[in-house]
C-alpha cells in the first residue's frame, strides 16, 4: 500500500509519476492533477516558457491571496519533516559511533552531541534546499532507502568507514548548470564553515575540545565524503559545473579533517 502525494489516499496499486518520481491515485495521476515539478522537461521550448511564466503569476497570486498567520503543513511538509528527522537520527548513530557509544558522559556533553550531529546533517541538507528555493526551483529533501541503509549499518563501531547518506535534496525545475552545481556545493561549504568554526573553538576552549574537535572530524568528512564525483553525491555536480571549486573545496575538506583529527589527539 503506498499514499497519494495529493490527497493521503492509501492505494493498493498507486501510479508512479515518471516526472517526480512520486505515488498517486487515478484521481490525481496525471502530473497537470499534482502540479507536477518536472511537467516542464516534457515540454516544448515555448511550452516551457508558458508555464512558467503562469506558474509564476500563479505563485504570486497565491502569495497574495494567502491569509496571514499560521498555516497547517501540508502533506508533503510532513512528509519531507519526517524524512529529515529519520535522516537525523540515523546520522547521530554514526555521530555516536565516532565516540564508541560512551553514555557515560555528562548529560551536557550527550545534548551537545546530539545537537551537533543532528546539526550537522540538518544545515548540509538544508543549505541545498534553501539555495535551490532562492533560485525559484522546486526543492525538498527526500530518504533514500538503500542510503539510509548503508548509514545505519556503518553506525557499527568496529565499522572503520563511515556513510552519511540517508538521503538528499530532490531539486526540479529548470536551471543553468551553474546554478545547480552552486547548489550542489551549498550542502558542503555549509559543512566546512562549521568544521572551521568548531577547530578555532576547541583552541579557544580547550576545556570542551572534545565536543568541539569531534563535531569538526564529522563536518570535515561530511564535506569530504560528499565531494566524491560519483553517482548521486554532490560532487559530481560540482566538478561538471567548475573542476576549480570542486578541488579547492576538496583540499579544503581534507585539511580541516587531518586539522581536526591530529588536534583530537595532541591536546
Amino acid at each position: 500500500m503506498a499514499r497519494c502525494a495529493v490527497c493521503g489516499k492509501e492505494v493498493l496499486m498507486p501510479f508512479r509519476c515518471a516526472y517526480c518520481g512520486e505515488y498517486f491515485c487515478a484521481e490525481h495521476r496525471l502530473p497537470e492533477k499534482h502540479n507536477c515539478p518536472g511537467l516542464a522537461a516534457a515540454a516544448s521550448p515555448h511550452e516551457k516558457e508558458f508555464k512558467l511564466r503562469r506558474m509564476v503569476e500563479r505563485r504570486s497570486f497565491e502569495v497574495e491571496a494567502r491569509p496571514s498567520g499560521p498555516r497547517p503543513m501540508g502533506l508533503e511538509a510532513r512528509r519531507e519533516a519526517a524524512h529529515l528527522l529519520v535522516g537525523a537520527l540515523l546520522v547521530i548513530l554514526v555521530g555516536f559511533s565516532l565516540i564508541g557509544y560512551n553514555f557515560s558522559l555528562s548529560p551536557l556533553y550527550l545534548a551537545a552531541y546530539v545537537a551537533g550531529f543532528a546539526g550537522s546533517f540538518l544545515l548540509h541538507e538544508l543549505g541545498h534546499r534553501a539555495y535551490a528555493r532562492s533560485k525559484g526551483l522546486y526543492a525538498r529533501f527526500k530518504l533514500d532507502p538503500f542510503g539510509a541503509l548503508l548509514t545505519l549499518v556503518t553506525a557499527i563501531p568496529f565499522i572503520p568507514f563511515k556513510i552519511i547518506a540517508p538521503g538528499a535534496v530532490v531539486v526540479a525545475g529548470l536551471a543553468s548548470l551553474e546554478i545547480f552545481g552552486a547548489i550542489a556545493l551549498a550542502g558542503p561549504l555549509t559543512n566546512l564553515a562549521l568544521s572551521a568554526i568548531l577547530n578555532v573553538a576547541g583552541f579557544i576552549l580547550p576545556r570542551f575540545y572534545l565536543i568541539f574537535f569531534t563535531l569538526a572530524q564529522l563536518n570535515a568528512f561530511i564535506a569530504l565524503f560528499n565531494l566524491i564525483p560519483f553517482g548521486e553525491l554532490d560532487g559530481r555536480k560540482v566538478l561538471a559545473w567548475s573542476p576549480a571549486r570542486w578541488i579547492v573545496a576538496i583540499i579544503l575538506s581534507a585539511i580541516l579533517l587531518l586539522t581536526s583529527n591530529l588536534s583530537y589527539r595532541w591536546i
